[in-house]
């Protein structure tokens, strides 16, 4: 599972809408303790569908955003 941060609530709102828009099922979810970024809440992608996702909030003009994978037990910052 691969989760999107972004700087606000409202950014993760419009995040959400062209995500399903594109056909991409994703999901608004608190963001996990673990993370100390963004505003609170974040987008769940399904693995495999994480790039695409980029790609259409970049081409959306929402681009301060940052990409988390869980690993094991933690949640681990993928470059974008």
């Amino acid at each position: 599972m691969h989760i999107v941060t972004f700087i606000s609530a409202n950014h993760a709102i419009k995040g959400e809408k062209v995500l399903l828009e594109a056909g991409i099922n994703v999901a608004i979810m608190p963001l996990p303790q673990e993370i100390r970024a963004g505003c609170g809440i974040c987008i769940r992608v399904k693995d495999g569908e994480e790039a695409h996702a980029i790609t259409i909030l970049v081409e959306n003009k929402i681009t301060e955003v940052e990409l988390y994978i869980k690993q094991e037990f933690q949640w681990v910052k993928k470059n974008l």
